[in-house]
């Protein structure tokens, strides 16, 4: 006669042994790095020559991070870059990345360049999976709770359209310090605070690796920065009220880990508040309309998902919504999809639960605020919502892209699901069943991260970025004057750009006028609309106010260009040389 094993009840990550939490955090790692790879290909097949994407973004990237590399090897300033010459501070014209520079040190020139980003861009999406997965098993939620929450918050659709944007895909840090702040002070979703069940350098961690997402830049780590603000009111007045409870080593470590993520936060905002005064950089109220997105935003996607390749649904009748707004300027800064098996699961975790109703209602209304906030202008022109951030919140008016308050929407649904996903685990368990029927019938609630994974399944080209002409990393090497390369267009799409060019100075990092970064500065805006007339008297004259001794016009590029005219536009009268080789044609300033 076979006896029948009982089912294995579910233990919350907060009640596991502390060898078993150890190795289920190592294993949500190896799981989003191995998913990261799996997905993601082509970067590993060929690591030192595609980007992912387009030629945009990823070659400023590159860039950045080599810029890191040369400033940690080389010395030298690190936040005026060797671009957009003469501008000083050109590296705190965007998120600079700063947080992954012990990863930049080493190798050099293109290759390594590209390597070196492609390993940073996997990692993101490793980070991403393992941080939502162990935020939810501290919060109370069960495995299969954990692994949908590491699908979205890595792979989202809405993700997917910034996959060019390695400082939004670089969030994973938001969830881990979220969950390392959660298991120091003993905090779950089902249960609040047990103080029992605290761990105080877990919370000293967690402002560590918070301090580290600020470094990556403030595009994600500004909202992070006032949502830390509020946490930290919550954890200051807790302890005011329960000092017994709350402990002085808990209380000693906060107030160290709070000190060292506000030196950081604030040392990270010197560069970026001097660009301001330098150059008066803010993102108008008219811009940031301009990339507003309307709410059926909520229920789009673009091409960058394998799934749902562009398909915009009426949640109400499933039939193609009006999507005239996708051909409008910012069109993938208005997508929020965060994938149907997120939203219908949290949907579900609003009225079935392992979390009480006021948990549940606090998620809840915590996502529509959030979601309106998103909507920037587009919900009632904003007067009552995100204008109040930008107008009165220090840094919000840099924040031109309400969408990406979606990451936090994001976030919101994964706990809403979770408490769904965890209830229905705990209904299997104690149903009177065999061990077996009972396996399987929890396997069963994989399903939605299943589901998740496969609509984060990315579709996207992985173009190779063209290498450097010869005469041009010749010209790089042997003279390091400044230079200004035409012809000059600032279009990813194109195969000579200031992007490209950007990428190429990482042979040398010659100082260049040209460039491309979230801000362009004043004088490269006088330089690009001179020089389209080059050579002439009054582009001479922009050459000399700005020191540039040498243009470099690449012969391919210029080609069936309004530049071609500057390969053959006579001299006469002006104080200019012309030398001419294989691939470019050099004029140097008398």
């Amino acid at each position: 006669m076979t006896t029948e094993a009982p089912p294995k009840p579910h233990r919350p990550l907060g009640r596991l042994r502390p060898t078993s939490r150890a190795r289920e955090g190592l294993f949500a790692l190896i799981v989003g790095g191995f998913l990261s790879a799996l997905f993601n290909y082509p970067v590993l097949l060929h690591p030192k020559s595609v980007v992912t994407a387009d030629l945009g973004d990823p070659l400023l990237q590159a860039w950045q991070l080599a810029w890191q590399h040369n400033f940690a090897t080389g010395g030298g300033p690190l936040w005026t870059g060797n671009t957009l010459f003469p501008a000083v501070d050109s590296f705190a014209f965007s998120d600079a990345l700063l947080g992954y520079l012990p990863l930049t040190l080493f190798g050099d020139g293109q290759y390594a360049a590209i390597f070196r980003y492609n390993i940073v861009f996997l990692i993101a999406f490793a980070m991403a999976y393992a941080g939502a997965y162990l935020l939810v098993r501290q919060l109370g939620g069960n495995w299969q709770a954990a692994a949908l929450a590491g699908a979205a918050f890595a792979w989202a659709p809405w993700r997917l359209t910034h996959i060019s944007h390695l400082n939004i895909l670089s969030s994973g840090a938001i969830a881990l310090a979220l969950f390392a702040l959660a298991r120091g002070h003993g905090y779950s979703l089902r249960h609040g605070r047990r103080p029992e069940l605290a761990r105080p350098w877990w919370a000293f961690v967690g402002w560590l690796v918070a301090a580290w997402q600020v470094t990556l830049g403030f595009a994600v780590g500004l909202p992070f920065v006032y949502l830390l603000g509020g946490v930290g009111v919550v954890i200051l007045v807790t302890a005011l009220r329960r000092w017994r409870d709350f402990g002085t080593r808990l209380a000693v470590l906060n107030g160290a880990g709070v000190v060292v993520f506000l030196v950081v936060t604030y040392l990270m905002t010197i560069p970026f508040r001097q660009v301001v005064t330098d150059y008066g950089f803010n993102r108008p109220w008219e811009e940031v309309k301009v990339f507003s997105p309307p709410a059926d935003g909520l229920f789009t996607t673009l091409s960058s998902t394998w799934l749902w390749q562009g398909t915009p649904l009426d949640p109400n009748t499933g039939v193609l919504v009006d999507s005239n707004w996708l051909l409008q300027p910012g069109a993938s800064e208005k997508v929020l999809f965060p994938g149907l098996a997120l939203l219908v699961v949290a949907l579900i975790g609003l009225f079935y639960s392992a979390w009480s109703v006021r948990v549940r209602a606090a998620l809840a209304a915590a996502s529509v605020v959030v979601f309106v906030f998103a909507l920037g202008s587009q919900f009632f022109g904003g007067d009552y919502t995100y204008y109040i951030l930008w107008k009165y919140l220090p840094g919000w008016d840099a924040l031109r892209t309400p969408g990406r308050l979606m990451l936090w929407v994001i976030l919101l649904f994964i706990l809403l699901a979770a408490g769904a996903l965890t209830r229905a685990g705990e209904w299997l368990r104690d149903r009177d069943t065999t061990y077996d029927r009972g396996r399987f019938l929890a396997a069963l609630l994989v399903v939605p991260a299943l589901f998740a994974l496969v609509e984060g399944i990315p579709d996207v080209p992985h173009p190779s970025p063209p290498g450097i002409p010869p005469d041009l990393a010749a010209t790089f090497r042997d003279d390091p004057r400044p230079a200004a390369i035409l012809p000059m267009v600032q279009e990813p799409d194109r195969p000579f750009s200031e992007f490209v060019y950007q990428f190429w100075s990482v042979e040398g990092f010659p100082k260049l006028a040209n460039g491309h970064n979230g801000l362009l500065p004043p004088e490269y805006l006088e330089i690009n609309e001179a020089f389209k007339t080059f050579p002439d008297a009054h582009s001479v004259d922009v050459m000399r106010k700005f020191g540039i001794p040498r243009v470099l016009v690449l012969k391919v590029g210029a080609t069936g260009t309004p530049y071609e005219q500057a390969l053959t536009r006579p001299l006469d009268g002006l104080p200019l040389t012309r030398t001419e080789s294989t691939d470019l044609v050099t004029f140097t300033l008398r």
